[in-house]
């Protein structure tokens, strides 16, 4: 039996993390932290405490090579993709597109949709007036990310999928208004 294609030993988040080193260079944890933090995305975590890790991880794995380079007070590792690193990340873009890549997008606001009838009435359209409130100020982040990021063709095409990401859930958001409007409610 062959073994599994080189992107299925390895997680999303560790081959996001391999792209997000191929794509700015070499760069410490902390670095790969703070750049998906300034994500108008919530996808990946970019707490310490998932990130530290799995650099590390991948580092052992010879994902990622390791330097370390004095800043400021106190030296840190820098990381950059080794060719093994590349293979991953090449195999886990694809293609073949693997089924992960390939569904209904994970979407938490629908999750918690899906649950509305647990609320009385006037709380499922304040949720709803509460998820668009959050919805417009994503779609702020998601245009300033755009402006910071207006060189590259690459960058601009996928916050164009954030874009029209955030207006189809928007109007979403509107039809289920409407279909939860008055003498419509759905009863528990």
């Amino acid at each position: 039996m062959p073994p599994p294609p080189l992107s299925t030993r390895h997680s999303e988040l560790e081959c996001f993390v391999l792209g997000l080193v191929w794509q700015t260079g070499p760069a410490s944890a902390y670095d790969i932290r703070r750049r998906m933090a300034e994500s108008p995305s919530t996808q990946w975590s970019a707490s310490a405490g998932a990130i530290y890790p799995l650099v590390q991880r991948l580092h052992r794995r010879r994902l990622l090579s390791a330097q370390a380079r004095a800043t400021g007070k106190r030296p840190r590792r820098v990381y950059a993709i080794t060719p093994a690193g590349l293979a991953v990340l090449r195999a886990w873009i694809g293609p073949p597109l693997s089924p992960e890549a390939i569904s209904v997008a994970y979407d938490p606001l629908r999750s918690r949709a899906r649950f509305l009838a647990a609320l009385p009435p006037a709380r499922r359209l304040a949720w709803i007036a509460a998820a668009r409130a959050a919805l417009d100020e994503v779609e702020r982040k998601v245009r300033a990310w755009d402006r910071a990021h207006a060189h590259d063709p690459i960058a601009g095409m996928i916050t164009r999928n954030g874009e029209l990401d955030v207006q189809s859930r928007s109007r979403w958001l509107d039809e289920f208004a409407q279909a939860l409007g008055p003498g419509r409610q759905p009863h528990l």
